[in-house]
């Protein structure tokens, strides 16, 4: 059966005068005028649908002298709806591209420089979030508490929540403080599936509300950070909503030598050495009453300090161009009002 035919049977009976009028026809083949009859329609409604029946191949008909003879097509009434539904059009590779377009457009909007700013809330995204952590994962290596959060922190500050919400999903297994990964993880685009959204119950909804509200009540402080060079001063300048992960985040990567977001803070680390930098919080922002004016009050705390440090070129490991787009970006929503002005 071809993919045409297939619509064009759902269609036909889509109707239920038409269902009426192929029931009758199973019973015995049938004149126009005795259909219109038995089902009280009009000889042309009765035409109309026949067409319709005939086009997608459940009924033909026949000329008897003066009169027109219709029956139903008993072959295509053996067809299973298995059947029918298989010959719709299987275009498996636009769904994998749609998935991966979709999962592609979740990380870019959740990950920044290589690190997750956030989790989000709606757990079809939360699972393609912790799928990147799971690949971190070698298949079947065990992995201690340690070399876990080696894994986690470089990328999620709360290294503690990520590694429970990996457990619980399934994502990786643990037993006793022992963690691994096996074959069996589900494949990312599995997680796109509806169904798996519906049955898959690892995490109860009583855990999630467990860690919305342990969140809530435990919300880490956010504010303003350096890391400074202590050999000649030079410095890094940035905000966080997570002081406390960012500072053994940073020091993780300080002692395994490697830093992302900064070239030439890689190239001075590499030169000095971990034990010359430090980790210092500059300021702390007081937790804005709405959860949407955080962003912009600690956007425009950033701002003020990179004025006061002025951490650039060769007083610091920040660039200008950054710090004047972004400065202009708030000028722009603050409707034309400079936020280093702000009182």
């Amino acid at each position: 059966m071809k993919t045409g035919q297939s619509i064009d049977i759902m269609k036909a009976l889509a109707d239920k005068s038409r269902l009426a009028i192929v029931h009758s026809l199973l019973e015995r083949s049938h004149y126009v005028e005795e259909l219109a009859e038995r089902h009280a329609l009009a000889r042309s409604t009765v035409s109309f649908h026949l067409r319709k029946l005939e086009q997608a191949g459940l009924v033909c008909s026949r000329k008897e002298q003066y009169y027109v003879v219709v029956e139903a097509n008993e072959a295509i009434f053996d067809t299973t709806l298995r059947q029918i539904v298989s010959a719709a059009p299987v275009r498996k590779k636009v769904e994998e591209e749609r998935i991966d377009h979709y999962r592609q457009k979740v990380l870019d909007t959740f990950f920044e420089d290589g690190r997750l700013v956030k989790l989000p809330a709606q757990h079809k995204k939360r699972l393609i979030i912790l799928m990147q952590f799971a690949r971190r994962f070698e298949p079947g290596q065990r992995y201690d508490e340690t070399e876990v959060t080696g894994l986690i922190m470089p990328i999620f500050g709360d290294y503690c929540l990520i590694r429970r919400l990996l457990v619980d999903e399934g994502l990786i297994r643990r037993s006793g403080t022992s963690y691994w990964r096996d074959e069996s993880v589900p494949a990312a685009e599995e997680q796109l599936e509806p169904e798996q959204k519906k049955t898959r119950k690892s995490m109860k909804n009583s855990d999630r509300r467990d860690i919305i509200r342990a969140c809530k009540q435990n919300a880490p402080e956010m504010g303003i950070f350096q890391l400074r060079n202590k050999v000649n001063g030079k410095a890094y300048v940035a905000a966080s909503r997570n002081l406390a992960g960012e500072r053994n985040s940073r020091l993780f990567q300080m002692k395994m030598g490697k830093i992302v977001f900064s070239p030439e803070l890689q190239q001075e680390l590499a030169e000095y050495g971990a034990d010359n930098f430090e980790f210092s919080v500059l300021a702390v922002l007081d937790r804005p009453q709405r959860e949407a004016d955080t962003e912009k009050r600690l956007a425009e705390l950033e701002l003020r300090w990179l004025e006061k440090l002025q951490p650039f070129a060769e007083r610091g490991y920040n660039n200008r161009k950054s710090f004047e787009r972004n400065r202009e970006r708030l000028r722009l929503g603050n409707n034309g009002k400079d936020p280093l002005k702000n009182d």
